[in-house]
């Protein structure tokens, strides 16, 4: 008898028959925690990898106008052409496998007619070989690319994304989609991508700065805005087959592109052309070693207008040397070891900013605030006066006077127009080491002024200023001991003449989104008030008085109020033995009431001139004669003034007589009638600029011959007298030079037409006049 299975067997039998099925169930609940949760993201990811594909909408950056709206940079759509290699493999591997179907089915087809067809497909259709060749080939000549790198990299079937160029236009992708259907392949793709466009090109480079391949911001506005210029970009995420190819019918899922923000300047683009036309002639002129910068501002605000550095550079292709003879230099370098850093150097150069990230001795414009300190402090009066033997001695040290003569005995607006070096260092130690040190403080010159710009750098001073000996003292009252940058300069003498305020240069008015809602807005920002309004009243009176007492030597326009001073200084820490300068020159307007100021730097001029009231003054005055009517301040002469402004002749040809007279008698010239016509059907001169009170002479009829006149010599007349010998033979006179405004002034005996030559009754005459001295440096 068989002894039945006990309950503990049973039991037991139980356990080991499950224990299995549960271990194997709490491996398996513990695989699906695993793969679900502790490595969850892991694997999503992994299999959104294979079976989503994400696209990069990308942001377009934002645009930048000037302050009348037009337009400086802009992104424009281009491509990016790249390559998956995987792919193109795959498709070429399908075309030998259709060849190799072909030669099979001519063999095994009873049909004529099929085998006709298949023929004429085999006999069109390309190898892999073939198609791979052609397709490398195209793409080489038309990306301008090494033939090898192109192959290696559509051969390259270690990557599904390669590269093949940045910055496409959309022209040259239809023509390599049209060449990919051409050849009836896939695998070559362009996707967009935007590009900075700079339409104003080489103009206000040093202000908008560039972007990089990536749209990433590089110097300028582009750099120092880059994180509100920029942008986030969107994404479209689709379902793919195994090819790669979208299925966007069975998931898609958009991220909004958000675009960047506008940058509204208050650069005006007529301002700038004006300011880096005027500075390319100073280049031209002086050929200074260091360049050339200037910068035109609102000294009540701090709006910069206009600011560059010359030689400019074309955002639109920053690599490409804009100085030729930097660029020739290079070129007949370009296989030496010293080559690669050369241009490293050249770019470093043309890429930076001069007037916020160098810096310079300011010279003679640096007694501006010399004076504005001491008159503040009260360390002396408008009526103390302070005398010039031709130097000084403080301590053991003589300090000479810019001229080889002396300046005598003068109050502070004398000294200031003859920009005495002697009468700055007594009014330098009156005002004291430690006051010098507070205003030297509080007219910014110890702290970045602030202006939206990257880059900027702050002063550097040669002798501590927490100790300055008498000597030190001596040589920082005239400005040729501490360097500053020029926008330093121009933020602290706009201190000087606006009521004594310390304003933030802005470069920037607004920031403005898509929808044309502000982001931001760059208000006026006073840092601090310096000096009073009393005293800043003063500086202008003085500075005014500079322009008007020497005319030929500064910023002089007939019609306005201007006030100024010159600059001239020493490269001492360059060039111990003092031969090496910088020429600047600092203007403003109206002089009682200033709205506009202007500074100008040519830094180691190697002309035959060097002080800035040689090189940078004719600078200023020749661009604020411009500026100046453009933003709406028009001239107002004097009664002496118009004695000898220069007025354009009006073309009055196909005028009545009296329709004619009446026009230029209205403007002040002299009208001659020859002939007894009722209409003006010649006229001498037209469209020229003449002086005040100068003949016209108009031919009614055509019977009536031109009359000549012989020119006379006017070497070493005065500008009167020249005007009056000219007046008696019946020609006109148009003066040029550095001292055309001077009436105490020389012809130098350049006139455009030689003493004899017969010309025309009415002829305007050029000629050029100088005084026999600089007035000021």
């Amino acid at each position: 008898m068989t002894d039945k299975p006990s309950l503990k067997m049973k039991t037991r039998l139980t356990i080991w028959l499950c224990l299995p099925v549960l271990l194997l169930l709490i491996y398996m609940i513990w695989g699906i925690w695993k793969v679900s949760i502790k490595e969850g993201a892991k694997w999503k990811e992994l299999a959104n990898s294979q079976q989503l594909k994400s696209t990069v909408v990308p942001a377009s950056r934002g645009s930048m106008y000037d302050a009348k709206g037009n337009v400086l940079a802009q992104s424009a759509t281009v491509y990016r052409i790249y390559v998956d290699p995987i792919m193109l493999k795959q498709q070429c591997d399908a075309r030998d496998k259709r060849i190799e179907e072909l030669k099979a089915a001519i063999k095994e087809e009873d049909s004529t007619e099929k085998v006709l067809k298949y023929k004429e497909e085999l006999d069109n259709a390309k190898t892999s070989t073939e198609t791979f060749d052609e397709l490398v080939e195209f793409l080489a000549l038309k990306l301008k690319m090494d033939t090898g790198d192109v192959r290696s990299k559509l051969g390259d079937i270690t990557s599904q994304y390669i590269i093949l160029g940045e910055g496409i236009e959309k022209t040259l992708r239809d023509e390599i989609e049209a060449k990919l259907t051409e050849l009836k392949i896939d695998g070559v793709r362009g996707e967009e991508q935007t590009k900075r466009v700079y339409p104003q090109e080489s103009l206000a480079a040093h202000v908008l700065g560039y972007t990089d391949f990536e749209d990433n911001g590089i110097y300028g506005l582009e750099a120092y805005y880059d994180d509100y210029l920029k942008g986030v970009d969107g994404r479209v995420v689709t379902a793919k087959d195994k090819d790669g190819n979208d299925i966007p019918y069975r998931y898609k899922q958009s991220y909004d592109v958000q675009n960047g923000n506008d940058l509204n300047l208050n650069i005006d683009i007529n301002i700038q052309y004006m300011l880096e036309k005027g500075l390319q002639k100073a280049y031209e002129e002086n050929q200074p070693t260091d360049r050339v910068c200037g910068i035109i501002m609102n000294p009540k605000t701090g709006q910069v207008y206009a600011e560059a550095t010359a030689f400019s550079y074309d955002p639109n292709e920053p690599s490409l040397i804009s100085d030729k003879q930097v660029a020739a230099k290079l070129a007949g370098m370009k296989n030496t070891p010293e080559y690669e850093t050369e241009r490293q150097n050249a770019w470093s150069l043309q890429w930076k900013d001069k007037c916020v990230s160098e810096l310079y001795f300011p010279g003679s414009v640096f007694k501006i605030i010399t004076g504005a300190s001491a008159l503040e402090e009260k360390a002396i009066s408008l009526e103390d006066t302070f005398t010039c033997g031709g130097h000084i001695t403080v301590e053991d040290r003589d300090i000479s006077c810019w001229t080889t003569g002396d300046h005598g005995t003068q109050n502070l607006a004398a000294a200031m127009a003859n920009s005495c070096n002697p009468a700055f260092v007594q009014i330098g130690l009156k005002l004291g080491a430690d006051n010098f040190v507070k205003y030297f403080d509080g007219f910014g010159y110890n702290e970045l002024t602030g202006i939206d710009l990257p880059g900027e750098v702050n002063s550097y001073n040669i002798h501590q200023l927490n100790w300055l000996g008498p000597v030190e003292l001596a040589t920082s009252a005239f400005g040729q001991t501490n360097k500053v940058t020029p926008i330093q300069m121009i933020t602290a003498v706009s201190a000087a003449v606006n009521g004594g305020y310390v304003v933030t240069p802005r470069v920037v008015s607004s920031i403005t989104d898509q929808n044309g809602n502000v982001v931001k807005r760059n208000e006026r920002e006073v840092k601090r008030q310096i000096i009073s309004e009393e005293t800043s009243a003063s500086m202008r009176e003085i500075l005014k008085g500079v322009v008007e007492t020497n005319k030929s030597s500064n910023c002089y326009i007939p019609g306005y109020s201007i006030g100024g001073k010159s600059g001239t200084s020493q490269k001492l820490d360059e060039n111990a033995k003092g031969d090496t300068y910088v020429g600047s020159y600092c203007a403003f307007a109206p002089a009682e009431d200033p709205e506009i100021i202007m500074l100008v730097l040519v830094d180691h001029p190697t002309g035959e001139q060097f002080y800035g009231s040689m090189v940078a003054a004719p600078i200023c005055q020749e661009v604020l004669s411009e500026v100046l009517p453009y933003i709406g301040m028009f001239p107002n002469y004097t009664e002496e003034e118009l004695e000898s402004v220069s007025i354009n002749v009006p073309n009055v040809q196909y005028y009545t007589v009296e329709e004619a007279t009446k026009t230029l008698e209205e403007l002040g010239f002299v009208v001659k009638i020859k002939g007894e016509g009722d209409t003006v059907l010649r006229q001498m001169p037209a469209s020229v600029k003449i002086e005040h009170g100068g003949s016209v002479v108009l031919y009614t009829d055509q019977r009536t011959e031109i009359e000549k006149v012989t020119v006379p010599s006017i070497q070493g007349l005065t500008r009167s007298q020249a005007k009056a010998t000219l007046e008696t033979y019946g020609l006109n006179l148009i003066a040029e030079g550095s001292a055309a405004a001077e009436e105490v002034s020389y012809a130098l005996g350049d006139q455009t037409y030689e003493p004899g030559t017969s010309v025309p009754l009415g002829t305007a005459v050029t000629v050029t006049f100088a005084t026999m001295e600089v007035a000021s440096q």
